[in-house]
C-alpha cells in the first residue's frame, strides 16, 4: 500500500511539474494521505527542483492545506534535504520515523533517563571500587558527591558505550544521554557557564549543518572515531541544554567557589570526542 501511494504522489507531482502551472493540489492531497515513513522516500524521489517547488507551493497555500500538513512538509524537507531533525511540533512517532530514515534509532525521554540513571549508578560503583583500601581524601579520585561522578558517568561510562560498536553513536537515547552528561560535566566543573555551554552546543549543531550543506551528509569529516556524529536534532540539543541547567544546579550546590570563565569556556572540539 505504501509503495502504491508513493507512486500515485510521484505521478501527480510529475504531471504538475510538466504542466508548469504551479498547480500541485492533486499531488499534495496524495502526499498527505501517506504515513510519515512513506512521505520521506516519496519526497526524496522528487527532483531537486520539484522538492523546492512542492515545499514552497504547500507553504504558500497553507490556508488551504492546513498548518499541520505544511509543518509535515517542512519536517520532511529538513530530513531529506538537510539531514536534520527539526522541531515543527509534529507527533513523536512521526519524528522518530525521520530519525530512522537518517539511520538512527527511535528516541523516547524515558529511555534517555534510564541511560542517565544507569550511567550515574555505574559511576558511583566505579568510584567506590577504586576507593577501596585508600585514603579517599588523598587519593585523587573523583568526588563522589559532586562533579566527579558526573565526569565518570560521561567520559568513562557513556563515551565507552558510544564507542563500543559500529553504529552505537546513532542510538538516539544514548546520544541524548551523552550530550546531557557532557554539558552537565562542563558546567558543574566551572569549565563553562550555563549560557556558554548552550552557545557551544548550538555552535556544534551549526558546524554539523554547514558540513552537511557542504556535501558530507554523514558527517564523516567531523568524526573523531570510527563512529560518525549524530545528525543535528532538536531533541538531542534540548537534552544538552537540560544537562547544562542541571550542571549549574550542581555547581551552586558543591562547586560554588570555582572560578568561572569570563568569555571563553574551556570547551574545544576534542571535548566532543564521545561522538
Amino acid at each position: 500500500m505504501g509503495v502504491a501511494d508513493q507512486k500515485l504522489f510521484l505521478d501527480a507531482a510529475a504531471k504538475a511539474s510538466r504542466e508548469l502551472r504551479g498547480e500541485w493540489g492533486d499531488a499534495a492531497a496524495k502526499f498527505f494521505r501517506m504515513a510519515m515513513f512513506d512521505m520521506l522516500p516519496a519526497f526524496a524521489a522528487l527532483s531537486a527542483g520539484d522538492k523546492f517547488t512542492f515545499h514552497d507551493w504547500c507553504t504558500w497555500n497553507e490556508s488551504g492545506v492546513g498548518k499541520a500538513s505544511v509543518d509535515r512538509v517542512r519536517f520532511v524537507r529538513g530530513v531529506v534535504v538537510m539531514a536534520e531533525i527539526r522541531d515543527f511540533g509534529i507527533p513523536l512517532e512521526q519524528v522518530n520515523d525521520g530519525r530512522e530514515y537518517l539511520g538512527c534509532t527511535r528516541l523516547d525521554d524515558q529511555g534517555v533517563k534510564e541511560y542517565i540513571d544507569k550511567a550515574l549508578a555505574a559511576a558511583d560503583a566505579a568510584i567506590q571500587n577504586k576507593a577501596k583500601g585508600t585514603d579517599y581524601a588523598r587519593s585523587g579520585l573523583p568526588d563522589a558527591n559532586c562533579c566527579g561522578r558526573i565526569s565518570v558517568a560521561w567520559h568513562e561510562i557513556l563515551v565507552g558505550q558510544r564507542r563500543a560498536s559500529p553504529g552505537a553513536s546513532l542510538i538516539s537515547n544514548l546520544a541524548a544521554a551523552a550530550h546531557y552528561m557532557l554539558a552537565r560535566h562542563h558546567v558543574c566543573m566551572a569549565k563553562a557557564r550555563e549560557w556558554q555551554m548552550n552557545t557551544v552546543t548550538e555552535g556544534y549543531d551549526a558546524q554539523k549543518r554547514a558540513t552537511i550543506a557542504g556535501g558530507d551528509r554523514e558527517l564523516k569529516s567531523m568524526a573523531l572515531t570510527a563512529n560518525r556524529p549524530f545528525p543535528p536534532d532538536y531533541a538531542i540539543t534540548a537534552w544538552a541544554k537540560k544537562g547544562a541547567a542541571d550542571g549549574e544546579a550542581d555547581r551552586k550546590r558543591c562547586n560554588a567557589n570555582a572560578d568561572l570563565p569570563l568569555i571563553v569556556p574551556e570547551v574545544n572540539k576534542k571535548e566532543w570526542g564521545f561522538e
